[in-house]
């Protein structure tokens, strides 16, 4: 018998050193009313009370006065009554008077009768990820805002800037059309000069516009078989790849995912045009698309889907940038375009939880793998 006693007693002496040395979580035994009994170093260290200037006084001392006024402290100790467990988290108080953002459970204890004798309460200071939270919902609040200013931007573009625009290419076509013969060879070059800046003002409108209707529209999604996406995308490039000589090779069968089927022909079609377009002189354009699946450090398993090219690559240096908005690494004069399409591609990509990569080798050709979830 006194063997029991004395290996109860020596638990729970290691039970209170126990307790007592726990730094992470403030633990507090309240009596039945409320009251403080004991508590722990982790309650000193995140609260700022010694035990002495706490023991017998309320726990609602930790409370501000908003919560104290709206009865939080009693509320949450008659749920432990209740329930036997109360839950809550929010701005707690320390002796300095500043403010951490606490987690806490309130566990009920009860005697041999089942009656409730006092109470466990745990707390854990959690501030650094209340205020990584709200950072975070500062900043999602702020990109909706952008993409609200982006959607009334593509409504002005698609209706103040085009009409203007239709303008100054209506008459820059009847002029062409009435004094064609008579406008001296410097006019000539002003109005060739005219017409090709309405042409690219034209391609940027359309360009923004495509990016700003590029949304994550998740009631759209849908099963798309890539093959049916890049054999239509050959077919409205046709004229393109028969006029550059190039050859497009699918040399795996591409899977099926879940998605928007326009904006991946978008995408599809980008990487295909830019392949096109940045082909070595005189050497004809070999386009190959590969797919395969691979796990990634947390265990998701992804589509990779690899446009390469023979054409003219770029520096490794400039693989993330070339997905910037607006980011060009060629002149107006040596390649048109308005450093748009891969932005778009790498929006499409992340509206559909996936992402793309580049990689580039100067004369030897690039290669864009996107990875998209698979099924």
């Amino acid at each position: 018998m006194q063997d029991k006693k004395r290996i109860a007693t020596t638990d729970t002496y290691h039970l209170e050193r126990m307790l007592g040395e726990i730094e992470d979580y403030a633990i507090i035994f309240l009596n039945a009313d409320g009251t403080i009994n004991r508590w722990n170093k982790g309650a000193e260290t995140i609260k700022g009370y010694n035990a002495e200037e706490v023991q017998g006084r309320h726990f609602s001392l930790f409370y501000t006065d908003k919560d104290k006024l709206a009865g939080v402290p009693g509320s949450l100790l008659q749920t432990a009554r209740e329930q036997g467990k109360a839950t809550d988290e929010g701005w707690r108080v320390r002796k300095n008077g500043s403010l951490f953002w606490g987690m806490t459970v309130i566990t009920a204890l009860h005697d041999d009768n089942n009656e409730v004798i006092g109470f466990a309460k745990m707390t854990r200071d959690l501030t650094e990820r209340k205020l990584a939270e709200d950072n975070l919902a500062a900043k999602n609040q702020q990109l909706e805002r952008t993409n609200a200013e982006l959607s009334s931007f593509a409504y002005i573009a698609s209706h103040d800037l085009q009409e203007p625009l239709r303008k100054i290419q209506t008459f820059l076509s009847r002029i062409s059309d009435l004094e064609q013969g008579k406008l001296s060879e410097r006019s000539v070059d002003f109005f060739n000069r005219i017409q090709l800046a309405s042409q690219r003002m034209q391609q940027l409108i359309d360009d923004l516009l495509s990016y700003s209707r590029m949304n994550p529209d998740k009631d759209k999604y849908q099963e798309v078989d890539l093959n049916e996406i890049i054999s239509a995308v050959q077919n409205d490039l046709s004229e393109t790849i028969a006029e550059k000589r190039a050859q497009v090779n699918i040399n795996t069968s591409l899977p099926v995912v879940t998605g928007i089927p326009f904006q991946l022909a978008q995408l599809f079609t980008n990487l295909i045009t830019n392949a096109l377009k940045f082909s070595k002189v005189e050497v004809p354009p070999v386009i190959d698309i590969v797919s395969m699946k691979e796990r990634n450090a947390s265990g998701k398993t992804f589509h990779r889907i690899s446009v390469s090219d023979n054409g003219i690559g770029f520096e490794p240096a400039y693989s993330s940038k070339i997905f910037e908005l607006f980011h060009r690494l060629h002149g107006r004069s040596e390649y048109a375009g308005t450093g748009i399409g891969l932005a778009i591609c790498k929006k499409i990509a992340e509206n559909h939880d996936g992402h793309i990569e580049a990689e580039g080798i100067p004369g030897k050709g690039a290669t864009f793998h996107l990875y998209v979830p698979a099924r």
